[in-house]
């Protein structure tokens, strides 16, 4: 089992833009990718100051930050206007960061500009930090009953239904949308 201080959270945070062209129709976001998890800052205006205000986090333990690191695997982000209208999603610019920077101590943020920036009259940056933070978010197994008997004799058992797990305690099982009737059985 991993311990408590082996559990990081590598934090993005994602604070405000410059130099960015003002489209009043338009919303910004911000999406970030980071092995093979996907995370997005919610839209916001698209001005010549966006304020992003937005950390974005990913969990990772001490071993497989290591790995990482040695593979130097990168965290991109990619920004994109967004057409309300129409729903059309285009890219401006992305920024790559590295990994190998992130830091437990606290640091200041710093000013990236954009790559393959759409806007070319425009050099936008977007306000970056990135920081290790232990995960202090209770491990899932604390909240077992440790040695209690089954309730009522019947035992009970979990089930995963579209994600969500639930406890069989002989009450009536909440039923997901696009569930089937039959209820889950588990093994």
């Amino acid at each position: 089992m991993v311990s408590k201080s082996d559990q990081l959270l590598i934090v993005v945070s994602i604070l405000e833009g410059r130099h960015f062209p003002k489209r009043p129709k338009h919303m910004l976001v911000v999406e970030a990718k980071f092995d093979g998890e996907q995370l997005a800052t919610d839209p916001v205006d698209h001005t010549d100051q966006p304020e992003f205000a937005t950390e974005l986090a990913w969990e990772i333990d001490r071993k497989a930050l290591h790995q990482h690191r040695l593979q130097r695997t990168p965290i991109k982000l990619q920004c994109f206007a967004l057409d309300p209208v129409t729903s059309a999603k285009e890219t401006i610019g992305y920024i790559v960061l590295d990994l190998r920077t992130a830091q437990e101590t606290k640091q200041a943020p710093k000013w990236y500009q954009l790559l393959s920036n759409k806007y070319t009259k425009f050099k936008s940056e977007i306000q970056i930090s990135i920081a290790l933070e232990t995960d202090t978010k209770p491990p899932v197994d604390s909240f077992k009953a440790k040695g209690a008997p089954p309730r009522d004799g019947k035992g009970s058992h979990s089930v995963t239904q579209a994600g969500v797990q639930w406890c069989d305690l002989g009450l009536p099982q909440p039923r997901l949308p696009g569930s089937s009737d039959s209820p889950a059985s588990a093994s």
